[in-house]
């Protein structure tokens, strides 16, 4: 018979995205709902987390929680790689987030007994929501195997787009319907759904799409540093690499949204003089609602497609090239225009190409990288690259006279260091793992030392 006639309907509306084999079409639709749900949770509670800090507190507060947060995930990180020593990795997941809905419940039940506790809510969301999208793209990776994530991750990303939209317009409603405290709940319990769709996803996975740890039952290592993802990465030059990729992203994600708000406040004064938070709320507002949009067709339509064809190594080079070209235009025709143009691309990038093409690059990498690794890269690291940002912010507006365009050109150089990390990574990617599918059978070729990174 021939492959596309024993499609099931829904994978021949997938195939209108990314090719999909029979029998894959029920786990990416449960994998879209996993992260549907997941997202769900965490855009419900974060304007909570907003609303408390700086309604029982102040925006100095809340830099310092930023702050905080960072410090903790230096603890975090080394106790959750003792947590996966102890217990089997596919349970993991269940455990996490188990964890995180109790703690919800918790809060539900000191915001009702009157208790303040804006600080450690906002340090807790964040630290939540940065473990959320790593525990759900660890948890993929050790489903399913190479060729099947480069096929499918782009259109599975489509369910973190759509559940933070989704999110953002339940927690609107629901300020006035419940109130933070009745959100809180609310996300504890689709927390829940997210858990149980999880469990639902193993029994989905066909044989052939299955990943190597999930067939043969492998788990993560016993032995490890104290140390958990800091030591496994910094074994690893490829995991470095990685790394300072995320580093390198949210510096200059965190530099640029701080030429963005500089430039709007005196657009905003010029432009509306009276009426000035008015104009920057409508600006925002269309702002994020078009980086959401377009980040979402991005996801829908381009991204699987171009991993497919081009291959994990050479999609990861677009978004730095795309900075660099459009930071560079701004530095030679500084117009508030182009900047918001550029960083609508970027954002839109950052969130569905290049975190796709991040997640993908640990596919055929073992557990311990997967789950320690990663949660290491996308907690402390991505926060490391904020703290950096705020200091070269705070120094730079103090020694130059015209910060804004300085950080224009800091990013230009940005760019072309994170282009040059992205070019390594993708050499060590090919190098370790070989192109990782044949484009004419989509079958793996993966080199023999795949499960190992500690070169």
């Amino acid at each position: 018979m021939d492959e596309k006639q024993s499609l099931t309907p829904i994978e021949r509306i997938l195939t209108l995205f990314t090719r999909v084999h029979p029998g894959e079409g029920r786990c990416v639709l449960l994998l879209c709902l996993q992260a549907f749900t997941l997202m769900i949770a965490y855009y419900l509670i974060r304007p909570v987390r907003e609303a408390l800090i700086l309604t029982e507190g102040t925006a100095e507060l809340r830099s310092y929680a930023v702050g905080v947060q960072a410090l903790l995930l230096i603890v975090l990180i080394p106790a959750y790689g003792l947590l996966l020593r102890r217990v089997p990795a596919r349970h993991v997941y269940g455990l996490v987030n188990g964890f995180f809905a109790l703690n919800l419940v918790v809060f539900f039940l000191l915001g009702q007994s009157g208790q303040r506790f804006s600080f450690a809510f906002f340090v807790w969301g964040s630290i939540f929501g940065v473990m959320a999208v790593t525990q759900f793209w660890a948890f993929a990776t050790d489903l399913v195997d190479v060729p099947c994530g480069k096929r499918l991750f782009g259109v599975i990303a489509v369910g973190v787009s759509a559940g933070a939209w989704a999110g953002s317009r339940f927690a609107a409603a629901g300020f006035e319907a419940i109130g933070p405290y009745g959100l809180m709940l609310a996300a504890a319990a689709v927390l829940c759904v997210a858990v149980f769709v999880s469990e639902r996803v193993r029994e989905s996975v066909p044989a052939s799409s299955r990943s190597a740890h999930t067939s043969d039952g492998a788990e993560s290592s016993r032995a490890g540093s104290w140390l958990g993802g800091i030591s496994v990465i910094a074994r690893s030059r490829y995991l470095v690499g990685i790394a300072a990729l995320v580093v390198l992203l949210n510096w200059i994600t965190s530099t640029g949204d701080f030429i963005l708000s500089s430039w709007l406040a005196e657009v905003a004064r010029a432009e509306a003089p009276q009426s000035q938070a008015q104009y920057i709320g409508r600006f925002m507002s269309d702002y994020c609602a078009t980086v959401t949009l377009v980040g979402f067709l991005f996801q829908l339509l381009l991204v699987s497609r171009v991993i497919d064809r081009a291959g994990i190594g050479k999609a990861l080079l677009i978004t730095p090239l795309v900075f660099l070209a459009g930071y560079f235009f701004i530095g030679m025709v500084p117009v508030f225009a182009l900047l918001q143009s550029t960083l609508i691309i970027q954002r839109s990038l950052d969130y569905s190409l290049l975190n796709t093409a991040r997640s993908a690059l640990l596919l055929p990498a073992s557990r311990d990288v997967k789950y320690q690794a990663k949660t290491a890269i996308d907690t402390l690291f991505y926060r490391l690259g904020d703290l950096i940002s705020t200091l070269g912010i705070f120094l730079g507006v103090r020694i130059f006279d015209e910060p804004r365009l300085q950080f224009v050109w800091l990013i230009v150089v940005l760019s072309v260091t994170m282009t040059l990390v992205a070019w390594f990574i993708a050499r060590e990617y090919s190098r370790r793992f070989g192109d990782a599918t044949d484009s004419r059978v989509d079958g793996p070729v993966v080199h023999g030392r795949h499960a190992v990174l500690a070169q």
